[in-house]
């Protein structure tokens, strides 16, 4: 069934601080530009894992099926502890089995993780993720207050950004997933999930999270391989945000769990870990 086109009317406007803001309600302003913002929605849920089922003589086979553009690590747990639970690593767009048996299978549930396990962490130097004629600065580095604290994000950056500034791949790899749907942002924990974002897996296992960006402005698909310095898309501030900018990160999965892992740019200058308050200056 083909999917339906969903329209919303957002307006845009400049506030009394000169930046720019979305909303779907008309503003006060007078100056406020009219957008119909048309956008075509998942059919089903895209951070959804799959499964496939075949019996070969008489023995059932049953696969887990990663439909996503990097490695995958899942649990698999039986209800009533019927069998011990099972944790498989599926390849990037592959399959694994995790039940082969003459027995019906058990009902279960499962949870994921992306990356490989404990995949290592090829320390160096990521080029700036902005591509710019202007001087920009880190509104929040490692271990920011606001919300660098849990271990997923701990070692993440955020540079504050004119909305609609092109965001590049800080270093080369294969875009592992895109969400480019969402126009509105705030600081409530409603908007946590939302940002639209790029996922781009590295050659070490890990991958870097570029989220906030502008709605409609992402022109890499899933699957795509990219180089340093290629435009993935344009800042904004979907999602959790205050303003907007560009949340960075490199993540990796380790032990189950994702973190993320300090990392270090590289400009003219030289390598440099980034800081709150720092100026960076991206010149193309």
């Amino acid at each position: 069934m083909p999917l339906s086109i969903h329209s919303a009317t957002v307006y845009k406007y400049k506030d009394a601080n000169g930046r720019w803001q979305f909303t779907d309600k008309p503003p006060k302003e007078q100056r406020a530009q009219a957008q119909v913002l048309e956008f075509k929605p998942e059919a089903k849920d895209p951070l959804a894992l799959q499964f496939q089922y075949e019996t070969v003589g008489k023995v059932l086979h049953a696969y887990v099926v990663n439909p996503f553009h990097l490695p995958i690590e899942a649990k698999i747990f039986f209800k009533n502890n019927a069998l011990p639970e099972v944790t498989v690593t599926i390849p990037a767009n592959g399959r694994t089995v995790f039940y082969r048996n003459e027995q019906k299978m058990p009902r279960f549930r499962y949870r994921y993780t992306w990356g490989e396990p404990n995949s290592r962490h090829n320390f160096g130097g990521y080029r700036l993720p902005v591509s710019s004629f202007s001087q920009h600065h880190i509104s929040q580095g490692f271990n920011g207050r606001f919300s660098h604290t849990k271990p997923s994000s701990r070692h993440a950056v955020d540079i504050a950004l004119p909305i609609g500034t092109d965001i590049v791949a800080a270093r080369a790899g294969v875009v592992a997933f895109v969400r480019d749907d969402y126009a509105f942002g705030g600081a409530k924990k409603y908007f946590l999930d939302k940002a639209n974002v790029v996922y781009v897996l590295h050659d070490d296992g890990t991958y870097a999270l570029y989220a906030h960006l502008l709605m409609g402005s992402v022109v890499v698909k899933a699957g795509q391989s990219v180089k340093a310095g290629d435009v993935l898309g344009l800042s904004g501030t979907s999602g959790f945000s205050t303003g907007p900018h560009l949340h960075f990160v490199i993540r990796k999965n380790s032990n189950f769990k994702t973190i993320s892992v300090p990392f270090k740019f590289i400009d003219e200058r030289g390598l440099f870990t980034p800081e709150r308050k720092q100026k960076i200056c991206p010149c193309r």
